[in-house]
């Protein structure tokens, strides 16, 4: 009997908060899509870096599946609601499989 392996991805996005003239703003548009992607995926999202700059934002979101495409394919949906939420531009992104 052979064993599913567990596959470990990671999306990681830099975007600019547009508009924000305070940290509490930017923090507001951040937590806005992380509560978001934690609601409608299986996945585990942060904001790693950057915190105290208003106008960008590191974030992260990542998960642990059976299944790459299926894995990837969450991760992808992830980055498009992240690309939806208003106030956030995405400036680049990045997604890694361990």
């Amino acid at each position: 009997m052979h064993a599913n392996q567990l596959v470990v991805g990671v999306l990681e996005c830099r975007c600019r908060v547009l508009g924000s003239r305070s940290l509490k703003e930017k923090r507001s548009a951040v937590k806005s899509g992380i509560e978001r992607i934690r609601q409608r995926f299986n996945l585990s999202a942060a904001e790693v870096g950057a915190q105290d700059d208003r106008q960008i934002a590191m974030m992260a979101v990542g998960g642990v599946a059976s299944d790459k495409r299926l894995l990837e394919r969450e991760l992808t949906l992830a980055l498009n609601l992240l690309e939806n939420i208003d106030g956030l531009e995405i400036i680049d992104a990045d997604i890694s499989f361990l």
